[in-house]
């Protein structure tokens, strides 16, 4: 078992390359050109010197998104594809673990999202100014591992799991806005739902000054790890077809 699941590592890297790496890199390529390159332009045209302050800005503007979409894009599907196109029938025709099969394609995903997280600010760096890069690889770290779990465990119930994490991710942001200050039962249901306010309050700490508030990262890793446990679950005790 342990020499299939070894022989399935590779497989999965080069699906991870090419199904979701070249796509994550694509878009964050994207959304960070929208707001790097008016600023490049504006700074030229006025003759003015991009500061390191005014490049932490623009990374932090670019950062909560390309962190949230690309993570969205490397965890979806992760259980769901292979029961929708059939690919289960082929995997498991030799002895492995279903349950370690999908923890090592997590592990993969998040070596893979990291790997190409590290590349996008590579060419920040050198395409807008030198930055310390600890604070947000960490940041684009715990965005990953925040939502790793949930979606884990979604795509391990969920043929069509995007839409269920859509709707669980939108859902969340909605409530803690109407919600999340009411008090009562409403902010006490706020409370159960992904700490999504606590997560996105520790870029600011990690970007400028490389630490976090280890109470709230508790908090997001833990609620992560218990759904991503849940999952697990789910795959030993429900077949997977």
């Amino acid at each position: 078992m342990k020499s299939n699941l070894e022989h399935y590592f590779l497989w999965q890297l080069r699906d991870f390359i090419r199904e979701r790496g070249v796509a994550m890199l694509l878009i964050g390529l994207l959304f960070g050109m929208t707001v790097i390159v008016p600023m490049k332009v504006a700074t030229s045209a006025t003759g003015t010197q991009l500061t390191d302050r005014m490049a932490t800005q623009i990374l932090m503007l670019v950062l909560p998104q390309v962190s949230f979409i690309t993570s969205f894009i490397v965890l979806n599907g992760l259980v769901s594809t292979d029961r929708i196109r059939g690919y289960y029938r082929f995997l498991f025709s030799k002895p492995v673990s279903v349950p370690v099969y999908y923890a090592q394609a997590f592990l993969v995903s998040f070596l893979g999202y990291c790997t190409v997280f590290t590349i996008l600010l590579a060419l920040f760096v050198a395409f807008v100014k030198p930055i310390m890069p600890f604070g947000t690889l960490a940041f684009g770290a715990l965005v990953f591992l925040s939502l790793g779990g949930i979606a884990f465990f979604i795509s391990s119930l969920f043929r069509r799991d995007w839409i269920v994490l859509s709707v669980v991710l939108a859902g969340t942001w909605i409530m803690g806005s109407w919600w999340g200050q009411k008090g009562g039962i409403r902010q006490a249901f706020v409370q159960l739902l992904p700490p999504l306010g606590k997560l996105t309050g520790q870029m600011d700490g990690l970007v400028n000054r490389g630490t976090a508030n280890p109470a709230d990262v508790f908090h997001v890793l833990g609620y992560s790890a218990l759904f991503f446990a849940a999952g697990l679950i789910v795959l030993h005790r429900r077949p997977i077809g």
